[in-house]
């Protein structure tokens, strides 16, 4: 849940419209060329906090540790952040403002696919990079070739690919697929069904509801009716754990294996734990993931926001977007806009995520896990596939 600082954060971004959250105390975008400004274009309100918040505090993490070793290309970093309400005009509203108005320097976001597509078509003209550090839908988003949009998250051939014949093997080959009624949710699930239908399975239906949904009594008698082996979702917000506690309601959890991609911590807490306990997903990052980089990250994490600070999936790859740019602007040599483009392709970290770089489409190559919530409302990784790389299809970046 938002710690009192992020909800005093919200509240002042309700008055001033754009805050400096990060870098030098008391100074203001205004130019100085001894500052580099990051502008986040984030949702943080509209249900839609637990995404928002826990990238602005990576982000924050991750600039930290930048300014105590010297800043970006010398300079020091300001993190500047609008609340865009998960509406595309406000997105690209806040966009043009971070950056003509703002000074930023590179953007980074949105979250909801309808708002990155917004964005990217604003970038071309704006000529400023934004790092998306979000899952989605891949090679058949409108702005997957963007220039100025690198995309930070995973894609269905790193994570759909290898999940759906996982699925399989451990809990069956019939599966139903429910999502909210947009394009990333339609996407995903028509790749997942092709996935299903090459490995030899059934999807015995696919239904969607519209996005604000969170009564699902009348859905769950017609799952129950096609007797599948898996449920697998890609309802977000408030609908995740809605459905969850209304599955245990009806007493039918045990009758399939249930998959959330959007089922995200902080956004299932809203259910009890009995209703959510076994609820698999995957991600490029999970906040049990082994390995050094990311022990460190969540112990600052906890140390800086307190131990019970919100940490899912949207988490890391902030920060493990921030460690990206930093590599961008050391390849290089300076900190434009021309500069970070440029460096970011063939940028590399080895951060929370694991081993992460940008060989082609402007789209990072990288490894999933599989996780399953626990008592505690957290994921434990149960199994992990290896880094794909894009598919190499825009020629022109």
């Amino acid at each position: 849940m938002p710690t009192d600082k992020v909800i005093n954060r919200r509240r002042l971004l309700q008055v001033t419209g754009s805050l400096t959250v990060a870098g030098l105390a008391g100074c203001t975008a205004s130019g100085d060329d001894n500052v580099f400004r990051i502008g986040a274009n984030l949702p943080l309100s509209q249900g839609w906090e637990p995404y928002g918040d826990t990238q602005v505090r990576a982000a924050e993490i991750a600039i930290e540790e930048i300014n105590n070793n010297g800043g970006l290309d010398g300079k020091e970093v300001e993190l500047l952040v609008e609340d865009n309400q998960v509406d595309p005009q406000r997105a690209r509203d806040m966009a043009d403002r971070l950056v003509s108005r703002e000074n930023a320097d590179v953007l980074m976001g949105p979250i909801s696919s309808a708002n990155r597509v917004a964005v990217s078509a604003e970038l071309e003209r704006l000529q400023v990079p934004s790092l998306y550090a979000s899952q989605y839908e891949g090679p058949v988003a409108d702005d997957y070739c963007s220039e100025w949009m690198f995309h930070l998250g995973d894609i269905p051939s790193q994570k759909i690919s290898p999940l759906v014949p996982w699925l399989m093997e451990e809990h069956g080959d019939s599966f139903y697929l429910l999502g909210d009624d947009y394009n990333w949710p339609q996407e995903t699930n028509g790749l997942v069904e092709e996935a299903v239908n090459a490995n030899g399975g059934t999807v015995v239906a696919e239904e969607y509801v519209s996005l604000d949904t969170t009564d699902f009594s009348s859905i769950i008698p017609r799952i129950v009716r096609e007797e599948p082996d898996v449920l697998f979702m890609t309802v977000t917000g408030a609908g995740a754990a809605s459905i969850q506690d209304q599955l245990l309601e009806q007493g039918v959890r045990d009758q399939f294996a249930q998959v959330g991609l959007a089922h995200g911590q902080g956004v299932v807490q809203g259910a009890s734990p009995e209703a959510t306990e076994g609820v698999i997903t995957c991600h490029a990052y999970l906040e049990n993931i082994e390995n050094d980089a990311n022990t460190e990250f969540i112990q600052n994490f906890r140390n800086e926001f307190g131990s019970d600070a919100l940490v899912n999936y949207f988490t890391g790859p902030a920060y493990n977007a921030i460690q990206l740019l930093k590599d961008a602007v050391e390849r290089s040599g300076g900190s434009s806009p021309d500069d970070i483009r440029d460096g970011l392709q063939g940028a590399s970290t080895n951060s929370v995520l694991g081993e992460t770089s940008i060989e082609m489409d402007n789209q990072m190559t990288v490894g999933t896990s599989v996780g399953v919530m626990n008592a505690e409302q957290k994921y434990d990784v149960v199994e992990t596939f290896d880094p794909v790389s894009p598919s190499g299809e825009c020629g022109n970046l």
